[in-house]
């Protein structure tokens, strides 16, 4: 489980990487927001049913972590 925690946090933190420092390269969608890039990159990274749910929250951190820090 602490694990798992630890692979979400790792890919909304680079979901937000991925954004700030591309964003100026390519304006399409999951290129520009934080919340779509946190989405697909826990969608291929986890890629089963279960691991949806952990995209979902990979998202939902990736956006917290663009706004508070």
């Amino acid at each position: 489980m602490a694990n798992t925690l630890i692979e979400i946090c790792g890919i909304a933190s680079a979901g937000v990487i991925l954004v700030r420092n591309w964003t100026w390269r390519l304006r399409v969608k999951p290129f520009t927001c934080e919340l779509c890039m946190g989405f697909w990159l826990g969608a291929l990274y986890f890629h089963t049913l279960e691991g949806l749910t952990y995209a979902f929250l990979s998202a939902a951190i990736a956006t917290l972590i663009n706004k508070y820090i």
